[in-house]
């Protein structure tokens, strides 16, 4: 009599693991770092953490601090020496600054937004901008304190603070060792010649290898191109428009279809509106020498010498 097998049972669905509260805040700070719809707040354990995170993320600076979503507690104390330092007068900030906790992400989250404000408004010294960078370079997730050292680094260069700079270089992990050596690069352009780049005239599309001290002006303003009518520039400024893709190759003596169309339609606008400026087909050129955030404000001096690099969060909104 044949042996007749019963048929096998199929193994039960493994379902993953919920996915834990650190978990979840990361993938809140990936989206919040990408400008991405926020994931929604979540149940049970580190509930009230990502909502305080989540705060943190949508807070207006120039209104009222994020709410404390912690009922008791060292987090409960922790929210509210944020509030506090946040509504403080600035002769009591450096103290509450050096005094306040970061053990929770929303914590350094709302610190970096809300000082971030004061920066550009003007509202904060040289030392409690220090003292602010500092405090956030010590403690909380690593975004913001990639943030606060980019920042850091961006306000060493336009100050030309080397002792600021040595500092911050020893003071930073490994991971942050390619950001540094952008700077260091750009350290060293202070004070001498541009080097020469390709650049591609606009409305004509014809490229020139230049120094930036040989575009006729005495400042050189580079920035993307945003939608809508063209920022009027002041007649002492030369715009260079750098294309948002990285990868071409900057000495092409051509550019490329995909990139055509961006450079054609860039074309049209300058035309219709009769200025000119220059394109640049990729950023690598610019990213070679570090610059790598925009806005970015070149100063030249008589000599058509680089005096003064201003980028990313040090340089000023309109040129």
């Amino acid at each position: 009599m044949p042996l007749i097998t019963p048929p096998s049972t199929p193994p039960a669905e493994v379902r993953p693991a919920p996915p834990t509260a650190a978990e979840l805040q990361d993938r809140l700070l990936e989206a919040y770092d990408w400008g991405r719809p926020l994931p929604k707040a979540p149940k049970g354990p580190g509930a009230l953490a990502y909502r305080w995170l989540q705060a943190a993320a949508t807070f207006d600076p120039q209104a009222a601090p994020p709410a404390n979503p912690f009922p008791t507690g060292a987090a409960h104390r922790e929210a509210e020496a944020l509030r506090a330092l946040l509504k403080a007068p600035r002769a009591r900030l450096a103290a509450r600054l050096a005094a306040l906790p970061l053990h929770q992400a929303g914590t350094a989250l709302a610190l970096w937004r809300w000082g971030q404000v004061q920066v550009r408004e003007g509202h904060f010294t040289p030392a409690i901008r220090r003292a602010w960078e500092d405090r956030l370079l010590a403690g909380g997730p690593g975004l913001t304190r990639g943030y606060a050292l980019r920042h850091a680094l961006c306000w060493a260069l336009a100050e030309q603070d080397e002792a600021r700079f040595a500092s911050l270089k020893g003071r930073a992990d490994e991971a942050a060792e390619p950001v540094i050596s952008r700077f260091q690069r750009l350290f060293g352009l202070l004070g001498g010649p541009s080097p020469i780049l390709r650049l591609w005239t606009l409305p004509d599309l014809e490229y020139q290898d230049l120094r930036l001290d040989q575009l006729g002006a005495a400042r050189v303003w580079i920035l993307p191109a945003e939608e809508g009518p063209l920022p009027d520039l002041p007649a002492d400024v030369a715009w260079i428009i750098p294309s948002l893709d990285a990868g071409f190759d900057d000495r092409n003596a051509s550019i490329p279809t995909g990139l055509r169309i961006e450079a054609e339609t860039l074309a049209a606008r300058f035309r219709a509106a009769g200025r000119t400026a220059r394109f640049v087909p990729s950023r690598a050129a610019f990213e070679s020498l570090g610059m790598a955030w925009f806005p970015i404000l070149v100063d030249l001096d008589a000599r058509g010498n680089i005096q003064a690099l201003r980028m990313g969060d040090a340089a000023p909104l309109k040129p």
